[in-house]
């Protein structure tokens, strides 16, 4: 029902505002900006004034440079603050707001309890808060946001996909996956180490190792409850990837990614990790009788 309602907001009307110029924020910028039909307008802050003036560069005819914060919201319907968490709450405490804005919270840290205090007099509903990635940029991004709103959905859509929580509970429970990223990109490069050895030249594994998992990812990329389990069902018994997952698996590597799992949780409730006893995996050439 939430996506349903999102597809019928129209962004392309809609005046965008980021309050804080860094990486993500501008990553969104130029996701929203190279749109085939971009938004009304886009203002930025004026805070990183290098970063800001290469957006405006980019794409004059959407993005502008605010005098300072306050002109940020003053100038736009939905707000998006992407700051860093020990200034969160004196730059957006120290706003003006309207009844009528929307305001999309970027900051991992800040509850929306205090969101909401902060925001005064923009409804509670229309206080957001999002996790996306910086994929956002080429429209191919994940963002977590609850509560699922039309205007937010509609944007991280546009963005890649937007996936809607209910709550801050369940959004903290989803967060961990986001720390993937670091061991996916080490995967890969394990697999490129691996090619090498084999005596592949460097740039050939890497080109093969980037472009295959990019290819892998495409029958899951929009999955629903049964996608994973039908994958990996349908791998030949007794053929290569089901030696892979077999061998995987008997090595304790997805009971290891579980445990990482459960311990980004823990830091994320800000309560103790699991206390659990761990074996490393070792390999070595069996001697020969």
């Amino acid at each position: 029902l939430h996506l349903h309602v999102a597809m019928q907001v129209d962004i392309s009307a809609t005046r965008l505002g980021f309050v804080g110029c860094g990486t993500m924020s501008s990553a969104m910028v130029r996701g929203l900006s190279s749109l085939d039909v971009p938004p009304a307008s886009i203002v930025v802050s004026p805070r990183n004034a290098e970063k800001a003036k290469v957006l405006q560069s980019e794409f004059p005819n959407t993005v502008s440079i605010a005098t300072d914060n306050q002109d940020v919201v003053d100038r736009s319907d939905v707000v998006f603050v992407g700051v860093l968490p020990r200034v969160t709450e004196e730059i957006v405490s120290g706003l003006c707001f309207q009844a009528r804005h929307i305001v999309v919270s970027l900051v991992s840290t800040a509850p929306l309890e205090q969101l909401r205090a902060w925001c005064a007099p923009v409804a509670p509903e229309s206080v957001v808060r999002a996790i996306p990635l910086p994929p956002v940029a080429c429209h191919k991004g994940a963002t977590i946001t609850t509560p699922p709103h039309p205007m937010s959905i509609a944007v991280f859509n546009a963005l890649g996909t937007a996936v809607p929580v209910e709550n801050e509970a369940q959004m903290k429970k989803m967060l961990p996956v986001t720390a993937l990223m670091g061991q996916f990109y080490a995967q890969q490069r394990a697999t490129q180490q691996w090619l090498e050895q084999q005596g592949i030249e460097a740039s050939v594994a890497a080109r093969y190792v980037g472009a295959i998992f990019h290819s892998i990812s495409y029958d899951s990329a929009v999955a629903t409850e049964v996608t994973f389990h039908e994958l990996v069902a349908e791998q030949t018994p007794g053929g290569l990837n089901e030696q892979v997952v077999r061998e995987l698996t008997e090595a304790g590597a997805y009971a290891a990614l579980n445990d990482s799992l459960d311990g980004c949780l823990a830091r994320v409730e800000g309560r103790s990790a699991p206390n659990r006893r761990k074996r490393p995996y070792t390999s070595a050439d069996a001697a020969v009788p």
